[in-house]
């Protein structure tokens, strides 16, 4: 009788065992598949502003004369979105000599290409005149 309880005892202590590890498989394995596949995050724009010194539409490119008196170099693709004076624009309106500001973000080849360009003067802002707190 003695021997008997000794090996249900080893028995559930083996099957006790042998349900921890596959539970401790199941969890670590289940938690790495099923984790949701995110995407990298958008990375920032870098703003430039100036006057267009030079054009080189073979290339795709122009050349910045920032307000420091540095010079850089902006690419363009088709995907590049131009506004001259607010209104839609095309690579064809990029001359030298015009304002020009915008935003740049590194493409997948990790070269900076312009996002925006936006040629001309801003147009100023203007602010509606504050609304009467009471009327009596």
């Amino acid at each position: 009788m003695k021997s008997f309880a000794k090996i249900c005892l080893v028995l559930l202590a083996a099957l006790t065992l042998a349900g921890y590890s596959t539970n401790a498989q199941t969890d670590s394995s289940s938690s790495s598949t099923n984790k949701p596949a995110t995407a990298p995050a958008r990375q920032r724009g870098k703003a430039y502003n100036g006057t267009i010194a030079s054009v080189d539409n073979d290339a795709k490119t122009f050349t910045v004369t920032l307000a420091s008196g540095e010079s850089q170099t902006i690419h363009f693709t088709s995907t590049t979105r131009i506004k001259k004076d607010g209104a839609p624009g095309t690579s064809a309106d990029i001359v030298a000599g015009q304002k020009v500001r915008g935003t740049e973000r590194k493409n997948d080849a990790g070269d900076w290409v312009a996002s925006t360009v936006n040629l001309g003067e801003p147009k100023p802002r203007t602010v509606a005149p504050p609304a009467a707190a009471d009327k009596q």
